[in-house]
């Protein structure tokens, strides 16, 4: 299930401008396991999560995702987001639902630059604009590129259905 929702208008461009990520995360740390570690060992993501967002409540709010998480991810030039399928494990753990119940917004942050590709099974996603929220769940096979000179910002708002 991967499918285009909405564009929602553009309240976090600010914050985007003079944002620091708060923490870098290697791809060892992700759920990678069914890749070859010798290709995908060294590449790392820039994130940040809720608290470390002034605009988490606006994000969960235009999405009607009140019981969320709300991520920020950077993926910088000539990096790749390899294949994976997300586990929603901290979401799951927190409240007690089944992986199932999980799915993400993925919201772009900016317009799309040549270079910026995210992949599904089903569905390349190339020429989006800021704003531009597309919605998926666990079973989706998924990576993302940033094979341009500039930095890939995305938005990821993770919530479940009751």
């Amino acid at each position: 299930m991967i499918k285009y929702v909405t564009r929602i208008d553009n309240f976090w461009q600010e914050e985007l401008s003079t944002h620091i990520y708060a923490r870098e995360v290697p791809f060892v740390a992700k759920n990678f396991e069914h890749l070859d570690k010798d290709y995908y060992n060294s590449g790392y993501l820039l994130q940040s999560f809720n608290e470390e967002l002034s605009c988490t409540e606006q994000f969960k709010g235009v999405l009607d995702a009140h019981t969320a998480s709300v991520s920020w991810t950077c993926i910088m030039p000539n990096v790749i987001l390899p294949t994976h399928k997300d586990t929603f494990y901290t979401l799951r753990q927190e409240h007690n639902v089944e992986i199932e119940q999980c799915f993400r917004y993925l919201i772009f942050l900016e317009d799309a630059t040549f270079g910026h590709y995210i992949g599904f099974e089903n569905r390349n996603i190339t020429n989006f604009k800021a704003g531009d929220v597309w919605k998926f769940d666990s079973k989706e096979l998924h990576y993302a590129s940033n094979a341009s000179n500039v930095p890939f910002h995305t938005c990821q708002v993770s919530t479940f259905t009751l």
